[in-house]
Order: structure tokens, then sequence, then C-alpha cells
């Protein structure tokens, strides 16, 4: 997107966290936590148009006969003298009535002295609380903890096979993309986003969902992931690890039985094909919601939360809790993962994901390194400037830089930034492209133009920078 002002209406489906995510949820959440998740924050329980229907039963004003009547009533003819008990009959009653009262209580302070003593042996032995969360427990508030060895390596699918119907598309995608739900430790459900099952281990123990790092980037909460199922089954997941520069992110859950989905070499879209969205717009209420539109453009660059990342864009509807749905082409393989949208009064079907070329890359990387990182920078600020040294090509000038960026003190405000690695800066873009391959400690060298302030020209040289993390 060109515009600064867009950056600001980019709505990403977890949401976590998001939703929450979208959180925009809403995660694109998620509906959905976070950031910026695309979460849709509140109690999912509630949903509008629900009424409180009392239980059947007398209410004030309501009376149990048709009509709303009493029940007639024999006459009263006259009055009967009334008949006195035997004193001694009356002490008996008394004393049961007493020994009654003493039973009682004795019974409630047996039953309260049980369980403070209960309470204090938990709170000397927190293990046992602790233990009930080891286990793929549905009511468990524990973070799921990734055991490691993790060994999937996903493959492009190379045979585009006979082509499908929407209908073919749907039913194959059930047990593929399933929901995600992210909730705090204390049980409240955050955000709900989308995945994508891209495999299983080599011993065949736990399956790897494949979702948007702004789902899973979980480093300033402490967030319990679930698996959500088509029959609505969750199943306690951990994050194996997330690339926030790309917007990908993974979960393993120790569940085997899902299906894989097939990935399509993106590089192959084109323009005006047709697609098919599937996911969880809204959580896992909506489960497996199905669209279809057409590929608008396969190379838009998207900025949104500092990160600029290179996807398709299409018209299949998506909305909150989305993010991380598939994107499937009509030979049903995934073509891409959906990761954000443009949410405006005037703006419509303006859609994103991130290529499958992308997402299988950083997937593998991010399996085989449990890679956790939110990218690299340069930690500068800039603006791209009209042709100055060759009408052929832009510079970037330098607006502000970082206290941590390595650029301090080899560059100043006010300096041009002609080339990068020796190539020259052709659009806005040419320097985040190359950045975002990088990791954070990377070097790069860039081509510094800076003035001379006593001959008023501009002296060029070479410097090399260190990348520092986002």
């Amino acid at each position: 997107m060109e515009q600064n002002q867009f950056n600001q209406t980019i709505s990403q489906g977890a949401s976590p966290a998001a939703q929450a995510a979208g959180q925009p949820v809403a995660p694109a959440a998620h509906t959905a936590p976070a950031g910026g998740q695309h979460y849709t924050q509140g109690n999912p329980a509630a949903r509008p148009g629900q009424a409180v229907i009392p239980p059947y039963g007398y209410a004030p004003g309501a009376y149990p006969y048709p009509g709303g009547q009493y029940p007639p009533y024999p006459p009263v003819y006259g009055k009967k003298a009334k008949k006195k008990l035997p004193t001694g009959i009356i002490v008996f009653i008394c004393i049961l009535a007493a020994a009654v009262v003493f039973g009682f209580g004795v019974l409630v302070h047996s039953v309260l002295t049980a369980s403070r003593s209960d309470e204090s042996e938990k709170g000397q032995n927190p293990s046992s609380e602790i233990e009930q969360y080891d286990s793929l427990n549905d009511n468990a508030l524990k973070p799921g903890v990734d055991s490691g060895n993790n060994d999937l390596e996903i493959e492009l699918d190379g045979e585009a096979g006979k082509e499908m119907s929407t209908s073919q598309i749907a039913q194959s995608s059930r047990n593929s993309v399933l929901g995600i739900s992210v909730y705090s430790t204390s049980g409240i459900l955050e955000g709900e986003a989308s995945g994508v099952v891209a495999g299983t281990d080599s011993k065949k123990t736990k399956s790897y969902i494949i979702t948007c790092a702004h789902v899973v980037d979980d480093e300033e909460k402490n967030y319990v992931y679930k698996i959500v199922d088509a029959a609505g089954k969750e199943y306690l997941a951990a994050v194996v690890g997330y690339d926030a520069s790309r917007d990908i992110g993974v979960l393993s859950v120790e569940k085997v039985g899902f299906d894989a989905v097939r990935f399509a070499d993106s590089s192959t879209l084109q323009a005006g094909e047709t697609v098919v969205a599937v996911g969880n717009p809204g959580g896992s209420e909506f489960f497996g919601s199905v669209t279809q539109g057409v590929v608008s453009a396969t190379d838009r660059m998207l900025s949104f939360n500092s990160q600029n990342i290179k996807c398709i864009q299409h018209d299949a509807a998506i909305n909150p809790g989305s993010s991380g749905g598939a994107l499937y082409n009509r030979y049903g393989q995934v073509v891409g993962i959906n990761y954000s949208k443009i949410a405006m009064d005037d703006y419509e079907g303006m859609n994103f994901a991130v290529p499958s070329n992308t997402v299988v890359e950083r997937a593998n990387k991010i399996i085989a390194e449990s890679l956790k990182t939110r990218g690299a920078k340069l930690g500068i600020e800039y603006y791209v400037a009209a042709s100055y040294f060759d009408e052929n090509y832009k510079q970037l000038i330098i607006t502000s830089i970082d206290e941590k960026s390595d650029l301090n003190g080899k560059a100043a405000e006010g300096d041009f930034i002609i080339a990068v690695g020796g190539k020259k800066i052709t659009d806005k873009y040419s320097i985040i492209e190359i950045i975002n391959e990088k990791s954070p400690g990377d070097t790069i060298t860039l081509t510094i133009a800076h003035k001379n302030e006593k001959t008023e020209k501009y002296d060029t040289k070479d410097v090399k920078v260190k990348l520092v993390e986002k």
C-alpha cells in the first residue's frame, strides 16, 4: 500500500489475538489478541439477539391453574374446639427438635473443617493441580510446551491434478483447515483464528498447524492455544515458533489424523484466477466458512505494524477470525495463507494472503530451528526522494536514526541511501525486500551519500551495517 493512511485501516484476521488478534482481527481474530492482533475481545458465549427464557415454573403474578384462578377450598361451616396435646408428648417433641438441630450443626462443622483442610493441602502441594495439565485436557489452562525434535519438511505440490468445484474444495478442507482458540490462563477466551494442517512428524506423534504470526506471537502475554476440529473438540497446542516479518507462525498438537493440505507454487499464480478462501470468520461458531473470488494481483507490498510483506491481493471475503486460513486455487491446492484486509467504508474486496512459496519456506525454517523472530530492521526512518543522482533511480533520505541502530555514527539525518549491496534503489521497497531476507545480526552494505559542507557536493561511501531486531 502506498499511502500511510491505509496503514491504520488494515484489519488482520489473532488474534490470538485476536481474537485477541483479530485479533483487526479479529488478529483477523483471531476473532482476535493479537496484535495489533486480530482478536475480537469479549465473552464469546454472549451472542447478539439471544434472549433469556425463564424456566418453566411459577413467577410473581402467575397462577398454577388455568384462567389464573386458585383451586376451590371446602366451605367452613363453623368452628370446632381445639384439642390440647398431653404435656409428655410436648416435652418429647421439644427434645427431638433440639437433637436434630444439634446434629445438623455438627455435620456443617465437619464439612467446613474438611474443606479448609483440603484447601490447605492444595496450597502446600501445588503439583497436584499442575498434573492435570499434562494431558490434552479440554479444561487445561496451562500453555502447551512443544517437545522439540521437529522434523517435518514441507514441499510444494508440483502436480495440480484435476480441477475441483468449490463444493469439493469445501468438503476436502473440513479436516485440513482448523480453528484456533486463544485463552488466557484464567480461562477467558481472548480470540479465535484459523490454521491449516501442514503434516505430521516422522514418528506420527504430532501434527503441525500453520497460522499467522500475529496469532501466536505471545512473548508479552502467556496465552493458551487450542486447536478446534470440525466436531468442535479442542486439543491443547504449543507454539513451535513464528516469523513476524512474513506473519507466519506454527503450532504443534499431540494429535494425528488430520489431513495435510497441498501447497501449490504461488509463482505461477496469475491475476484473474479463481480462488476459494476457507476459514473461521467470527470464530469457531462459523467453522469452515467458504467464500470465492479472483486474484486481483500477485505481488502487493503491504505495510502494517512496522512489517512489510509481499502479498496476494484477492476479493474472496475474509473477516476477523480468518487469519491463518487457506486460500485455495481451483485444483484444491493452497496458494496462500489469509493475512489481512483493508477495512474502510469506501473500500471493498481488498483482501490479502501470504503467498504459499513464502509460507513453505518460512514454516520449514520455523519448524527446523524453533525460530521465534519479529524480523530484522535497520533502525531508521526515511522517505523516498525524487531522483537526485540518477533520474533512473530513487534515493532514500534518512530522517532519523534509532539509538540502537548500527548506523549511528556511520550516517546522519539528511543523508541519502542510494544503493543496497551494490544495487541501486529503484523504489521504496527495494531495501525492504533485501532486509526481509535477513535476520537480526546479519550485515548488509549501504551506499551513503553525505553532503560536504565545504564543497556543497555529496560524497559517497560504502557502510557495513548490522541489522537489529524489530
